[in-house]
């Protein structure tokens, strides 16, 4: 297992400066360990009738007037989207994942949604991504280590420490 390093004690999970999960107004009381998983490519996607579909080299200035459709403000995808494209893009609050790429499948939006998670969309037409440089997410699995003794614990983490 990598451990990264300890959490101080008292730290809020939202401000460790990778750590993207849902762990909101909660804190560490004792030590924490972090592991860094692999980079998860991203992707701004519209229907292809979309007009900004056509558009090369966009800026986050072109997708002010946008829908970005959204899951909640603590989801990992909302908290990049708020780092690449700012506050302009109008947050829609449609769900999950699948509903999120169905609604941009569909027309009534554009979405920031991990590579994997629309890759069948893109090869078949259904989605195309927008071109909008975007960078990896970044995430970061953190847990007690007083708890990594729970049975079904260290089958997690040694899942999510696979190469």
């Amino acid at each position: 297992m990598r451990t990264l390093g300890v959490v101080p004690p008292r730290v809020e999970l939202r401000q460790l400066r990778t750590f993207q999960a849902v762990v909101r107004h909660r804190t560490v009381t004792d030590a924490a360990v972090a592991l860094d998983l692999d980079p998860v490519p991203l992707a701004l996607v519209s229907a292809p009738a979309h007009p900004l579909a056509a558009r090369a080299a966009l800026t986050p200035e072109d997708l002010k007037h946008e829908r970005l459709l959204v899951n909640v403000p603590e989801c990992s995808f909302w908290m990049v989207g708020n780092k690449i494209l700012g506050s302009g893009p109008k947050r829609i609050k449609v769900g999950g994942v699948p509903v999120m790429r169905a609604w941009a499948e569909h027309g009534l939006g554009i979405s920031l949604l991990p590579r994997f998670a629309v890759a069948d969309s893109l090869r078949s037409g259904a989605l195309v991504p927008l071109d909008l440089p975007l960078m990896d997410l970044s995430l970061r699995l953190v847990w007690r280590e007083d708890r990594e003794a729970l049975p079904g614990m260290r089958d997690i983490l040694y899942a999510a420490a696979r190469p």
